[in-house]
Formats: structure tokens, C-alpha cells, sequence
């Protein structure tokens, strides 16, 4: 075999070499990437089912807190990463007004002591009405913003004077344009008269794991 031949089949040979080395970098890169992708998606998941069990377990200490109450006067769900607690007019105020009955008080009295146990959560409540305007010259209710936002004040108020730090509260009126039913009946119309509160976990390790700043 002459020189040049020679010289010409090791410079192949090198070249082949440094295509494959190049190739398994590649792959290793791949391989590393894939991994850390799915180690990301697993972190994601554990994060994702830890979040869960916290809003099940919070639910579920509300249910039980309330459990002693008429069911068909309030629900719990859990909806968007919060607890939603429901409860009808009927059980918290006096036809009109705005001032909680006796029976309301001892409901939210349940439901703050099992927010002192979670100090985490941070609680919007929100006044809603039906779509019926508020009698003409009813004193101090304007209509039904008024209406929605009073009630939620006075339950804010009474939360904290049970000890709720008041900054983790904030009330809020919805008037009737959230409505929990679009009917038209009488059922309808009862159910839309309520108050949510809104129970809303510390969400900053969830939020880590997305790699998303809260």
C-alpha cells in the first residue's frame, strides 16, 4: 500500500472516529436532558398530588367543623387550587338583613377555629344576591351591591373578632352577577343567595416545583 493511500484511509478512519465520538456526546447530551425532564416531571407530579391532599384535607376539616349543620344550607368544593364553602342566606341572616342569626355565628365560630389550625390559608368571602332589587327605602341598602357587600363585611367583622387575623381576610360583593344558578324559579333564585368563602392555600412551593415565580 502506497504512503498517500495509506495517509488518505487513516485520515477516513480519524474522521469516522470523531463523527462517532461526537455522536455519543450528542446522545449522552440527550439522554441527560430526557432525564432531568423527567425527573422535573415527577418533581411536578409530587407537588401537584401534595397540593391536592392539602385542599382534600382542608375540605374535609371543614366538612367536619359544619358537619352538625343543615347540609342543604351549605356545601363545600374544591375548585382552581381552592376550598369553596357555600352558605345559603337562610342560614346566616334574617330575611333583608345584614346582621348574622345565632345559628350563622356558630357556623363561622366552627369554621374559624379549623382557619386557626391552618394558618396558611388565606379566606376571601364573598356576598351574593339573587337578581330581585332590594325594596325601595330599605334603610341603609342602597341595592344589591350593598346588600352583598355588607354581608360580607359583617361576616369579615365577626371572623375576626373570633381571633382571625385580619389580614388574611378580605370581603368582597358580587351583587347577583355570579349567580350559582341561571334558572329562573324559586330554587334558582335561593341558591344565588349566599355567601362563599373562599379558602386559598399557601401555593409558593407548588409554584417553585412550575419553576413559576408567585
Amino acid at each position: 500500500m502506497s504512503s498517500k493511500k495509506y495517509d488518505e484511509l487513516k485520515a477516513s478512519k480519524e474522521a469516522l472516529e470523531r463523527e462517532q465520538a461526537a455522536d455519543r456526546k450528542r446522545a449522552d447530551e440527550l439522554a441527560a436532558s430526557l432525564k432531568e425532564r423527567e425527573q422535573k416531571l415527577a418533581q411536578m407530579e409530587r407537588s401537584m398530588n401534595e397540593q391536592q391532599k392539602t385542599l382534600d384535607n382542608l375540605r374535609n376539616e371543614v366538612n367536619a367543623a359544619l358537619k352538625g349543620f343543615n347540609q342543604g344550607d351549605l356545601s363545600t368544593s374544591v375548585r382552581n387550587g381552592k376550598v369553596y364553602v357555600s352558605l345559603s342566606d337562610k342560614l346566616l341572616f334574617p330575611t333583608g338583613s345584614t346582621k348574622v342569626n345565632p345559628q350563622g355565628k356558630k357556623a363561622l365560630d366552627q369554621l374559624v377555629n379549623v382557619l386557626k389550625k391552618n394558618q396558611q390559608v388565606g379566606v376571601t368571602v364573598e356576598g351574593h344576591t339573587d337578581d330581585v332589587e332590594v325594596i325601595p327605602g330599605t334603610k341603609k341598602i342602597a341595592d344589591n351591591w350593598d346588600l352583598s357587600v355588607l354581608r360580607a363585611t359583617e361576616i369579615t367583622r365577626l371572623m375576626m373578632e373570633k381571633g382571625l387575623s385580619p389580614d388574611r381576610i378580605t370581603p368582597a360583593g358580587r351583587a347577583y352577577y355570579q349567580p350559582a344558578d341561571t334558572g329562573r324559579s324559586a330554587e334558582a333564585k335561593s341558591k344565588n343567595r349566599r355567601t362563599e368563602i373562599i379558602l386559598t392555600p399557601d401555593l409558593t412551593d407548588f409554584y417553585k416545583a412550575l419553576g413559576i415565580q408567585s
